[in-house]
């Protein structure tokens, strides 16, 4: 009796099953080519760009480092940055150093790497900024991290001359 109840409900399972019809769905064909010459339509040939390859408002102004602040001290070292390029920029008229400004997604904010910055120890430091402080010419109380020690952290204001 058991037997018959287990194929029974095995029956009845079965045949509630019903088999979707799909025939109103049809896969579209993939395109599998791009022809990289073809960039009528595309900005940059149909390649995300980076940095290096957009222009920003930054390129061509001069900053002074007015103020920062560490854990041990306060220093107003009135060094001066000028950003010559997408991706490059000098301290005091020196070497030419890089940098990146990435917009932050979901955010009105931009992302600033500035790399090799001796005021702040020579190592890679980065901080969100406002996404009007090349129009508004400053850039105030900024938590600037070291991206190769995120405990150190330092506090900048810097004012576009």
């Amino acid at each position: 009796m058991k037997s018959l109840i287990i194929i029974l409900l095995t029956f009845l399972a079965l045949s509630s099953c019903k088999k979707e019809d799909f025939g109103q769905y049809h896969k579209e064909p993939e395109n599998t080519y791009n022809d990289p010459s073809d960039n009528t339509s595309y900005i940059y040939g149909g390649t995300l760009p980076s940095t290096g390859n957009v222009s920003n408002d930054l390129v061509g102004t001069k900053w002074v480092l007015v103020q920062y602040v560490t854990d041990f001290a306060t220093e107003n070292p009135y060094d001066t940055l000028e950003f010559v390029s997408n991706n490059t920029y000098t301290l005091n008229g020196g070497a030419v150093r890089t940098y990146q400004l990435n917009s932050i997604p979901s955010s009105t904010n931009y992302s600033l790497s500035l790399y090799f910055f001796f005021p702040f120890g020579g190592s890679h430091y980065s901080g969100d900024v406002g996404g009007m402080f090349v129009q508004d010419g400053q850039i105030n109380n900024v938590e600037f991290t070291d991206n190769q020690n995120p405990s150190s952290i330092i506090r900048a204001w810097f004012v576009k001359i």
